[in-house]
């Protein structure tokens, strides 16, 4: 198991309050590689097709995180998995 599903892991079984963006980061990079746009300081931006069923997400199949302070992802939302 990779460091990155170790991570996965361990939010889905405790989901923190705040993580740290670069965490955030290197599990986007290895689920949805070149499908998020990280914007300067506020938010990072996923839109993938494979979210198009998640209630939370936009029209466009997107789904916003929100940073804080520039280094912490605020909050955390559980992604359920499909069985």
């Amino acid at each position: 198991m990779s460091k990155r599903e170790k991570l996965l892991k361990k939010w889905l079984s405790n989901p923190p309050t705040e993580v740290k963006k670069n965490e955030v980061l290197a599990v986007l990079d290895y689920y949805f590689s070149g499908k998020y746009e990280n914007k300067p300081g506020s938010h990072i931006v996923i839109t993938d097709d494979r979210l198009k069923d998640d209630p939370r997400c936009g029209p466009m199949c997107d789904f916003t995180v929100p940073i804080k302070g520039g280094q912490k992802v605020k909050g955390f939302v559980t992604i359920q998995r499909k069985k």
